[in-house]
């Protein structure tokens, strides 16, 4: 399926607003599991190095934390086993990745997870 196609613009749009069912089948991030906390950092590390200079804390254009909750926080392998505490401070950094760096800081956070 192409990115461009309406059925993917509308299924990223129904999950930013938190509509979309959840669909069975494996996660959706080829990445080894991993402790929340683990994944956490690594976030975190990227998220602040894309973050301009003066700002001490990320903060996400509205939708953004949705977003990131739904494509990567919820299809990490490892996300059932973590807490609702977690999975918010993860989707915080990752959508701080995503506003600073777009689809360039997910790649990024996928390539260090998967340690490179």
């Amino acid at each position: 399926m192409d990115a461009d196609e309406p059925e993917v613009r509308e299924l990223v749009a129904a999950l930013a607003r938190a509509e979309a069912p959840e669909l069975a089948g494996p996660p959706g991030l080829e990445v080894p599991e991993a402790a929340a906390e683990e994944v956490i950092e690594v976030a975190r590390r990227l998220a602040l190095r894309a973050v301009p200079d003066g700002r001490w804390r990320p903060g996400s254009a509205p939708g953004l934390l949705e977003l990131a909750a739904a494509l990567v926080v919820d299809e990490h392998p490892s996300a059932p086993g973590w807490s609702a505490a977690e999975r918010e401070r993860l989707a915080t950094w990752v959508a701080a990745l995503i506003e600073h760096r777009g689809e360039d800081g997910v790649q990024d956070l996928l390539r260090a997870l998967n340690g490179g």
